[in-house]
């Protein structure tokens, strides 16, 4: 999948989520956050962001009449590479590290006339004129070509610190998501939360939801269903969605199926078949 300027001009509202696919952002117009992993960064005009499958994430832009979000985005399947790789073995081995997210930071600053943003506007362009059975053939080389310009950046770009947010709103919405990593399979306690941080129940609600948008159960929730997700996907686990849901801390089968459908839009059958299909 591939979308070229996106433009978002009135309001731009997303919740945490996670995918299969490896995703690429790229930043044209618009400021905000983007909040990864227990780690909050700022994003603005010429920031690619760089998303790795099955990781939780929330893009937060402060979007208004006259202050558009404009990006352009990639999503694609990594094992649909597999069959590219023999005659590149450099390329083959930057996304091998890349797959194991020893490459890329969440997010690279990229200028706007360096030749990778070129690259998407030059494909945007002659995707117009392509039939059908071309639009894919031609996307893998697009593709290639994108993945190449993207390690020369991070060739160029290495002795880079990284850097992320600082508020104190921030600081501890990562200590709350870090937390809830640990115990997202145990029985949810805002309590148990609240005394481990040194906080209480209304500042932890109150913090979170200002750092975020979005209330602590609702990440909770979002970050079971990432797991269940994976263990989906695991083609040699045996474990019936029943298992998996008592594995993730939604021991109530019907319950998680229910909450796995108002997230992933499917049942977590459905889900499983899907990848085995692919």
């Amino acid at each position: 999948m591939f979308h070229y300027r996106r433009t978002s001009e009135v309001v731009f509202k997303e919740v945490f989520h996670a995918h299969l696919e490896m995703e690429f952002t790229y930043v044209h117009e618009g400021c905000g956050n983007l909040i990864i992993e227990g780690t909050t960064y700022p994003i603005g005009p010429g920031m690619l962001m760089v998303f790795h499958p099955f990781q939780l994430h929330r893009v937060q832009m402060e979007v208004k009449p006259g202050q558009p979000f404009v990006r352009s985005m990639m999503m694609f399947d990594p094992a649909t590479l597999q069959p590219y790789w023999d005659p590149f073995p450099g390329l083959k081995g930057f996304f091998q590290l890349l797959k194991q997210q020893k490459a890329l930071k969440p997010v690279m600053p990229i200028s706007e006339s360096d030749p990778l943003v070129s690259l998407m506007g030059h494909f945007h362009e002659s995707r117009a004129a392509m039939i059908p059975n071309e639009i894919g053939e031609e996307f893998h080389f697009f593709l290639l070509g994108y993945l190449r310009q993207l390690r020369r950046i991070w060739q160029d770009q290495q002795p880079e610190a990284e850097s992320t947010g600082t508020s104190r709103y921030h600081h501890h919405a990562e200590e709350i998501m870090k937390w809830i990593e640990l115990h997202y399979h145990e029985p949810f306690r805002l309590e148990q939360m609240a005394a481990e941080l040194h906080l209480s129940r209304y500042h932890l609600a109150h913090l979170f939801k200002e750092a975020t948008g979005t209330t602590i159960l609702a990440y909770v929730q979002a970050t079971r269903i990432r797991h269940a997700c994976v263990w989906l996907t695991k083609s040699k686990s045996a474990l019936t969605v029943p298992e998996i849901g008592a594995r993730v801390g939604i021991p109530n089968p019907s319950h998680f199926c229910k909450v796995f459908r108002e997230t992933m839009g499917i049942t977590p059958h459905q889900y499983r078949l899907n990848i085995q299909k692919n």
